[in-house]
Formats: structure tokens, C-alpha cells, sequence
């Protein structure tokens, strides 16, 4: 069903180097061994890992913290805890001085006066907040003032180390090259000056540096980080001479603890929202008037409920974010007017365009989202706007593009070079919606690696069931299928035991009957276990009120999250079929037969 905005049913309702060398992280038909794959990462195309920056500094109690940030997301570990990091970004989520923007850099560093100063470097740009108290902290404020002389490339790093002499330094990487300045006797700032030249030995002089950090340990060394093409080298005073590749350490950081799954998919995305001011209500923007919700919120908690179902597989961060102050633009309909969309929903559905006209060709053009997708700064679009949009839930551009849950674009009609998912949301639903949109991309896919969907819905089901069912047919066997039930599609039908034709989309996650199903037994894959059945009904997603009204909204996420979470997230391939089915819904290209 690929007509989001067409209102879907609802329901009312140490040191380091000490600690390097102790560190320990952990990291079909027939059940035939799984056969092991060249890697997705050798692939240049693909984006498995983005390790952007790391940063040691030691705190005013003595001990040390290391700050990581790796696909967009920013983790920390406390000495003498090594083995444990965690993933602090939420702290820099939701906060009106930070704008949205890719996370590249994090610093802290104490000062003379005996506070701390924190630096976020997102976006392209150098945020800071300056300690108040003991765990108190300051507003947030722009900092990119303080740079001039360094170029207009955007900023992927920012650092600060006070030397033993008691003098600051501060480092600012922009566009693959390091500046830097020390502070005078006086307290003065000379001019910056580029030291780019002294990272010669570390890694590939065709990688980009995205960060330098410096810190002076307890020891009264130095140790010097930089990042270059997502790896991290270290030198330590006195040994300016001799740089190591100490990347390793970070490999088990923000991916699944089960060494079966899969690395890290990150990919970049850019996003484009129309929310239009409606005068008529207090000059607020459209999804404030109607109270509907919040899409920054709303794109936090989809990054977080893809990144827990795929066991961390999915790793979206927004690289750039784009608000338009109007209406989408229409290909077959007129652009509506605050007036005639008032009207629409009043009276809804009879005066909406039921059309899935959006424009996609000339906001593509007018918005240059090719030519940040064939640079590689982006790899996806998401759009946002309001019911009857006309957005597709799932479509996409560039060259073989094809059916994800929507009309592909006809390559000769935009500049893409590269495969570009476009994802259509609506500010006006729930977030479960956007895990919907997910599901019909993932079974979009699908169908079309494996050229086939016999058991897609809203058909009714067929009197025998293929019995040379591909993949897909299998996982998305249901309740009343011809053979025993796996996972259903992503509307339900698991457990649903007849099939019902006024509810030919199955929208029924919250039927109580309990059917035997082999859907957990995909957990095992490609080593599925012939008769491993388990016998479930909505009460395995949604808890023990999944059939009653106050139970909906938990079946309704619980159902999607538990849908997605058995898509196949493995290493390795089987039958020429990678394990990981996550690659082809999120870089075709990478795994395409």
C-alpha cells in the first residue's frame, strides 16, 4: 500500500596507552552454512562506519574521558571503565541553540580558571558552552566567529589543549586541513596558521583529515589523535615521529554485541520539509496550528527505532536540513492555497487530490539534491509535510532506479548519478507511520531482488503456496497462507487465521488468535530449522492488552519494531543472497547481483 497521504485507518485513542593494550571489546530451505561474503566496506560506494573524531581530556577529579564519534553519534568512556562506552548524543538532541547538522567532533577541556569548556563541532560549525557549577552548564553558542583566516569550507573539527607551559592551543579542521594558534603570554591570539603538512605520515595522503585532538595526559606527555578517511592514528611525545594506527580499538563501538550481525549501515540524509505559516492561525507553521507533531522529534525517535530493530545495523544521521515556508509543489493538481487545504480537511476526502503528484523533478533540481548525493554528501532524501502531500511513502531517482513502495524517477528526468532512496513523511501521524513507510521499503526491495511477491497483499491467498517460494514469500509467509505462517507483511497477518475481505490490507497486529509461526526462527538465519515453529499471538509485540483500546498504540509500535527487527541483519552471504538483507534496502548498488 503505497498511499501514505491518503489517511491511513487509526484507532482513537588509566592512561590510553595503558589502556590499549588491555582494552578487550567485544564485537533458506535448507539449513545450509552460511558462506562468507566479500565485505559491503571494501566497497567505495558503501558507507559502513563513519569515524569522524576522537578526543581524550583529563577532568578536573584526575580522570580521563575519551569521546568517539562515529556515525554521527557521540560516545564516551570514563577511566578506569574502558570497556564500556556510551552514547551520549541525546544530550545535544532537541536543544534550540544547536541547529541540525551532522555530529563530526566533540571536545572538552579544562581551563586555567578551573572550568570546563565543551565544543560540538555539527554541521559545519563550532558550537560552545562554558561550565557554570559542578555538572552545571551554560547555553550553547556559535563559535565560527572566531575562525577567520582558515577558508569558508565547512568545519568538521574544533579542539583545545592547555600545554604543560599553561598555554592554550586551539585546532580547527576545515575542508582536510588543520589550523592552529596558540595564545600568547599575554593572553593574546595570534593569526591561525596551517600545519597540515606534519600529518604526512599518518594514513593515506589521499584520505581527508576530519579532526585533530591534543592531550596532555598525566603522565606530562602529549598524545596527538588524528582522524583521517575514518581511521584514527596517535603519536606520543617524545616520538613525534612515528604514528600509529590504533582504529582497531573502536570497531565494536555503536554496532550489536553478537559477532552474527552485521557492521553499521550509516548513511547520510538530507531533508526537506514544507511546512507552510497558516495566517489564519496565529502565523503558526502548519503542523503547529493543527497541533499535530513535531518532525525533528519525530526524526529522533525513527533514527532510534530503526537503529534497535536492525540491531544497529540502520545508523541514520541529518547531514543537512532544509525548511521551506510553503505548500508542495503539485504535478497534476494545483499548488494548494492556505485556503483550499483548510477546506481539504474539513471536508476530507472530497475536495483532497488523491493524486501522487508531488513534484518530485523540479524539487530535486531547485534544491540540488543530486549534486549532494553524487558528491557523496548525502544518501538519502526524506521529505516531510501534511496529509495529501502527494508523496510517495518510498520511491526512487537515479540511474536503475525502481519500485520501493512508489514510481521510481525516469533517470532522464534528473541529474542523479548514484541510486537515491526518497522517503515521503507526514508530520501529522505517528511515528509508527515511519516504520510503516520502512517496512513497505524493505518488502519493495525485496520483491525486486528476488523478482518476485506472490503472497503480497491485497490479493487474496492462493489455494497452494509456491512451492518454489523465494525468500521473501517464505519470511512473509501469513496465518492463512497455504503453508505455516513466518512473519507476515509489514500491516500484520502473522496470526491471522482467514483471510478477511473487508480488511484486505491486514492491518490486524492486534488480533489475540494464536497461530504456530516459524517468525522467530528467523533469528537464525540463512540456518532456518524446518518444523521450528512457535505458537504467538499479538500479546509477543504488544503486551498483555494488545486486543483492547488502550493497547493499540503499544501493538501498533511494538508490531513494527518487532517485524523489522527479524529482517536478516547477518554477516556473510548464503546462495548468492547476502545475509544481511539491510544492504539492499539501504545501498543497492553495493550488493546487486
Amino acid at each position: 500500500m503505497q498511499l501514505i497521504f491518503h489517511r491511513k485507518p487509526r484507532r482513537r485513542l588509566p592512561l590510553l596507552s595503558t589502556a590499549l593494550g588491555a582494552l578487550s571489546l567485544a564485537f533458506a530451505a535448507s539449513a545450509l552454512p552460511a558462506t562468507a561474503a566479500v565485505g559491503p566496506a571494501s566497497v567505495v560506494q558503501g558507507r559502513t562506519n563513519t569515524l569522524a573524531s576522537f578526543g581524550p581530556t583529563v577532568y578536573s577529579d584526575g580522570l580521563q574521558r575519551q569521546y568517539l564519534v562515529k556515525n554521527g553519534r557521540v560516545y564516551k568512556r570514563t577511566e578506569p571503565n574502558w570497556n564500556t562506552w556510551e552514547n551520549i548524543s541525546a544530550a545535544f538532541e532537541g536543544v534550540p541553540q544547536l541547529p541540525l547538522g551532522e555530529n563530526t567532533s566533540f571536545d572538552v577541556e579544562l581551563y586555567r580558571d578551573g572550568l570546563h569548556r565543551q565544543f560540538l563541532t555539527r554541521g559545519g560549525h563550532v558550537y560552545r558552552r562554558i561550565q557554570t557549577g559542578i555538572d552545571q552548564w551554560g547555553l550553547w553558542e556559535n563559535i565560527d566567529a572566531a575562525f577567520p583566516g582558515t577558508g569558508s569550507e565547512p568545519i568538521s573539527s574544533f579542539s583545545v589543549a592547555v600545554y604543560a607551559d599553561g598555554l592554550q592551543r586551539q585546532f580547527v579542521v576545515r575542508g582536510g586541513q588543520v589550523f592552529r594558534r596558540t595564545q600568547t603570554a599575554s593572553g593574546g591570539w595570534p593569526a591561525w596558521e596551517d600545519i597540515t603538512s606534519v600529518f604526512s605520515g599518518a594514513g593515506s595522503s589521499e584520505a581527508t583529515i576530519t579532526a585533530f585532538h591534543v592531550a596532555l595526559y598525566n603522565d606530562g606527555k602529549l598524545r596527538q589523535f588524528v582522524t583521517r578517511g575514518d581511521q584514527v592514528y596517535r603519536r606520543t611525545e617524545p616520538n613525534w615521529n612515528t604514528w600509529e594506527d590504533i582504529s582497531s580499538l573502536f570497531d565494536g563501538v555503536g554496532r550489536s554485541a553478537d559477532p552474527r550481525v552485521d557492521d553499521p549501515i550509516h548513511k547520510r540524509v538530507m531533508v526537506i520539509e514544507f511546512n507552510p505559516t497558516i495566517q489564519s492561525m496565529n502565523n503558526q507553521r502548519l503542523s503547529q496550528a493543527k497541533g499535530w507533531y513535531d518532525p525533528r522529534v519525530l526524526e529522533q525517535q525513527y533514527i532510534q527505532f530503526l537503529e534497535q530493530a536492525s540491531g544497529q545495523v540502520v545508523q541514520y544521521s541529518i547531514a543537512k536540513h532544509v525548511f521551506v515556508d510553503a505548500f508542495a509543489p503539485r504535478t497534476q493538481n494545483p499548488i494548494y492555497s492556505e485556503a483550499t487545504y483548510l477546506k481539504c480537511l474539513a471536508d476530507e476526502p472530497d475536495t483532497c487530490p488523491r493524486q501522487n503528484d508531488f513534484d518530485y523533478v523540479s524539487v530535486l533540481r531547485q534544491y540540488g539534491v543530486c549534486e549532494k548525493a553524487n558528491a557523496g554528501e548525502i544518501d538519502e532524501l526524506w521529505l516531510w509535510g501534511g496529509p495529501y502531500f502527494g508523496y510517495f511513502e518510498a520511491n526512487m531517482a537515479g540511474p536503475g532506479a525502481f519500485w520501493t513502495n512508489g514510481d521510481p524517477i525516469p533517470p532522464q528526468l534528473s541529474t542523479c548519478q548514484v541510486k537515491l532512496n526518497i522517503m515521503g513523511f507526514n508530520y501529522e501521524r505517528e511515528p509508527e507511520r515511519m516504520l510503516e513507510d520502512m517496512g513497505h521499503r524493505v518488502e519493495g526491495t525485496m520483491k525486486h531482488r528476488f523478482g518476485r511477491w506472490a503472497n503480497s497483499p491485497p490479493a487474496p491467498p492462493s489455494t497452494m503456496f509456491p512451492p518454489d517460494a523465494n525468500l521473501l514469500e517464505r519470511f512473509t509467509a501469513r496465518g492463512f497462507d497455504a503453508t505455516t505462517a513466518a512473519c507476515g507483511n509489514i500491516h500484520g497477518s502473522l496470526n491471522t487465521p482467514q483471510y478477511d475481505p473487508g480488511n484486505r490490507w491486514g492491518y490486524d497486529f492486534t488480533n489475540g488468535h494464536y497461530e504456530y509461526n516459524t517468525c522467530d526462527d528467523w533469528e537464525n538465519y540463512p540456518n532456518l530449522s524446518p518444523g521450528a515453529t512457535t505458537l504467538n499471538n499479538c500479546t509477543k509485540w504488544g503486551g498483555p492488552r494488545c486486543t483492547f483500546p488502550d493497547g493499540y498504540r503499544a501493538a501498533d509500535r511494538g508490531w513494527h519494531l518487532y517485524w523489522l527487527g527479524k529482517v536478516p541483519n547477518f554477516v556473510g552471504s548464503h546462495l548468492g543472497v547476502q545475509n544481511n538483507w539491510w544492504w539492499y534496502v539501504m545501498d543497492w548498488d553495493v550488493v546487486a547481483p
